[in-house]
């Protein structure tokens, strides 16, 4: 079967066309995890949408609430936004995540579309409770992230649908947000171990939290049984629980490293929390 190469200028051309091939279409933007589906022959679509170039894709835009990553904002373009600067912990999620080349050309929208248990992206965007925008010709709706995954490299995004926007929470005073990751290298290695934190601070004591867990269960999921318990804690009291209480939603899929991730996953909670607490006390790790 031959395969069509689209590359449409405008949003509604490129839902036109989702549209007419549905699940026979392949979205490409960066194309980090697309070329190597097409060159491993994994997939044989009947079309290729290049959407890289729609406009307004690339931007990065904040009201009063909440900050908006495009459908084709690349990790490269979030690491020299000033906005997404004051997130610590998304900066030091993107900066660990493959390679220059590769950050310069892969994006959030895709990272999270792929559904892969070990994305760094995911992980931290998850922690900061975003909220992924979908339109088709029929609509659009927000989905929140928590929601978003089914199963291991499935979502609920509908084949004729297209993510343009991925919304957090825009950061206030006492808020900060933390990352930590583990692997065999520090860099070009899919992570062991991934832990997102985000947390809310007043008077000393911790008045809102979220973890998130990643490479750990069949997607990347959140920690909300620990993060229930810790709420109302000191930074001190928080880190001893979590140090010795391993978080129940952290199933462990069968692998190699099973037993290592077991051993790890406290101390690495542990770590993306402190350094929430400190980055909210308006310092840096």
């Amino acid at each position: 079967m031959s395969t069509r190469f689209y590359n449409p200028k405008t949003l509604n051309e490129t839902l036109v066309l989702l549209e007419r091939y549905g699940p026979d279409a392949l979205i490409v933007n960066g194309g980090t995890d697309a070329v190597l589906f097409l060159t491993e022959k994994k997939v044989d679509p009947e079309a290729i949408i290049y959407i890289a170039n729609l406009p307004n894709f690339h931007e990065i835009l904040s009201d009063e609430s909440s900050v908006y990553l495009g459908g084709g904002v690349t990790y490269s373009e979030m690491l020299a936004n000033p906005i997404i600067q004051k997130y610590q912990g998304m900066v030091d999620a993107v900066m660990q995540l493959a390679s220059p080349p590769v950050r310069a050309i892969a994006t959030p929208a895709g990272n999270i579309c792929r559904a892969a248990p070990s994305a760094d992206g995911t992980t931290i965007l998850l922690a900061l409770r975003a909220k992924v925008h979908l339109v088709s010709t029929r609509g659009a709706r927000v989905v929140e992230l928590k929601d978003f995954f089914k199963s291991i490299y499935e979502t609920v995004c509908e084949p004729n649908e297209l993510v343009v926007n991925i919304e957090i929470p825009l950061l206030k005073e006492g808020e900060g947000t933390g990352y930590y990751r583990l692997s065999r290298r520090k860099a070009q290695d899919i992570a062991m171990v991934l832990i997102g934190s985000y947390v809310r601070m007043e008077g000393g004591y911790i008045k809102d939290i979220s973890i998130s867990l990643g490479a750990l269960n069949a997607y990347v999921r959140l920690a909300g049984e620990l993060e229930r318990a810790i709420i109302g804690k000191t930074m001190e009291e928080a880190l001893a629980y979590t140090e010795s209480v391993f978080p129940v939603e952290a199933k462990l899929r069968d692998d190699f490293f099973k037993e290592y991730k077991k051993d790890a996953v406290c101390t690495a909670v542990t770590r993306s929390v402190e350094r929430a607490i400190i980055n909210a006390k308006g310092e840096y790790v």
